[in-house]
């Protein structure tokens, strides 16, 4: 990769052990914010397709997947590039903010103008291309939010970003509710969304000035530089962004509109076990970024834990969803979507490949492997297209309504269990320890227990096809899970308890030492 200045500053040692402290204490935060963002973008995931209906639902989806697969060319791979570069570099940021910037909206009105020009030549009906365009301004705010909220990542100031995401949400969650009210027509669904992130980047811009420092300037040489730097995390995100949005453009272009809501509603209810996804994003990289720059063997050491950590989390989240796919559809989006329940079953076990896939990116990432990453994330690129234009028609035929939206999310199953593989083989022995491989095998085994009394609740009596009974079979489901692993030592409650008790801990000091002393206050 090449060098992103002649010389960076040399800064004072920190601790790994201190820095890993920071680090969760920040990913609480966040996480306490994204729990309110959740919530809110929750009851929209559950009004919003009632409301609309699969047709009107798949419109709006398309429009949404449409613009994010055109504007991903406008990220530039800043954010990822920010948090593993400024975190050691703090100054580096001014150096190129304001040229990126310039370029950026420049891609902007190139894209909104490729955008229209497609959509015309397909044909497709005029609220969709409104709605499409101005989704295509929602996104280039979006992504210029992420640069910015990238800069006070890699300098630790998420206080205020916390603030940031709960306003954002709640100015979204309004208006939406507004339009579904005033019953405006589809492409008026853009309006919040434009809204909340116009405000997001005017009062995250002035947390980065006054807490990162950044500045406005047009440094040339320091922008090309810092592109060419960011050109293999620019390539990653470009190939994850068509995992997650060229496939829902051929899904409505092979199939239709109806099959692309199917996909969308039942992603919806999926996406909320990527609820640690951003925060991985945001924490993970910084933290192993400093610490494989002091000490390899704590970058290894995060890497273990933060797997065996990740994959406690979300496999029981995930083994949910799957076994009560009917159940979740029924709750949430309505009888509308039933056809769609086994594409939520097929989607539920993505987001534990995603999770570790995270992990382990992030670690490759901070050693100096960037273009592995790249690479695989390229590979599946290609494969999802093509698996897409292949399955969809073929599952479509054979299965009828949902069997383009099965074929959707089978073919994202594969590549998401392909880019695992190289990643996990990419790190070899160092990504699991003895005590890692062993939380795999119990973790799996209580997968295994808990799906056979999930099928032996089924046969006496717990049907799925009763809400009411399709309820009570997922708390007893979740009654063994959480019996089992407590048992078997696959969730280890001792050591999460320590480890709070140590943030909490590191917490308190870090407020008496900032406190001044009485005579201090006097002074």
């Amino acid at each position: 990769m090449p060098p992103t200045s002649a010389a960076p500053t040399r800064a004072e040692p920190v601790s790994p052990q201190v820095d890993a402290h920071t680090s969760l204490r920040n990913a609480l935060k966040l996480g306490g914010s994204l729990l309110v963002t959740y919530g809110i973008a929750l009851v929209m995931r559950m009004v919003l397709p009632r409301y609309l209906g699969p047709e009107g639902f798949g419109r709006y989806g398309w429009a949404d997947g449409f613009s994010g697969a055109f504007f991903v060319l406008s990220a530039l791979g800043l954010d990822v590039y920010i948090r593993k570069e400024v975190s050691v570099r703090p100054e580096h940021a001014s150096e190129f903010f304001g040229g990126t910037l310039l370029l950026q909206v420049g891609l902007a009105l190139g894209l909104t103008g490729a955008m229209w020009w497609v959509m015309r030549a397909s044909g497709e009906p005029p609220e969709v291309q409104r709605l499409a365009l101005l989704l295509g301004g929602y996104q280039f705010f979006y992504r210029l939010n992420a640069i910015l909220a990238a800069v006070l990542h890699a300098r630790e100031q998420v206080d205020g970003l916390s603030v940031a995401h709960v306003a954002m949400k709640c100015i979204w969650g309004g208006g939406m509710l507004l339009v579904l009210l005033l019953r405006l027509p589809l492409p008026w669904l853009a309006a919040p969304f434009i809204g909340a992130e116009v405000f997001k980047a005017v009062y995250l811009f002035h947390l980065t000035r006054a807490h990162a420092g950044l500045k406005l300037r047009l440094d040339v040489r320091s922008t090309v530089t810092a592109l060419l730097a960011a050109l293999p995390f620019f390539l990653n995100d470009a190939a994850l962004a068509t995992n997650g949005r060229v496939d829902v453009s051929l899904l409505g272009l092979v199939a239709n509109k109806t099959e692309v809501g199917y996909y969308n509603a039942v992603w919806g209810i999926a996406g909320m076990t990527m609820l640690l996804s951003p925060i991985l994003g945001w924490v993970l990289l910084p933290m192993m970024s400093r610490a494989a720059a002091s000490s390899p063997e704590e970058s290894t050491r995060l890497l273990r834990r933060g797997l065996e950590g990740i994959l406690v989390v979300s496999v029981p989240v995930t083994l949910a969803l799957a076994l009560g796919a009917e159940t979740w559809v029924r709750l949430m989006i309505g009888q509308a979507y039933l056809p769609a329940a086994p594409v939520l079953r097929l989607l539920a076990p993505i987001f534990v490949l995603t999770y570790v896939a995270t992990v382990c990116g992030s670690w490759l990432m901070a050693a100096g492997r960037t273009w592995t990453v790249t690479r695989t994330s390229l590979l599946a690129a290609l494969m999802n297209p093509a698996l897409n234009l292949l399955l969809i028609p073929l599952l479509l035929a054979r299965l009828g309504p949902a069997g383009g939206a099965s074929a959707t999310a089978l073919s994202l199953a594969i590549c998401e269990v392909i880019v695992t593989l190289i990643l996990v083989g990419a790190i070899g022995s160092r990504a699991f320890d003895a005590r890692g491989l062993a939380v795999v095998g119990k973790t799996l085994g209580v997968c295994a227990a808990v799906t056979v009394v999930h099928l032996l609740l089924g046969r006496a009596g717990l049907d799925a096809r009763d809400l009411g009974r399709g309820l009570a079979r997922l708390v007893v489901d979740g009654a063994v899970y959480l019996s089992l692993v407590l048992v078997t030592g696959a969730l280890r409650w001792d050591e999460v308890l320590a480890l709070v008790r140590r943030v909490k801990a590191r917490r308190e000091s870090t407020a008496t030492a900032q406190s001044p002393l009485p005579e201090e206050r006097v002074a």
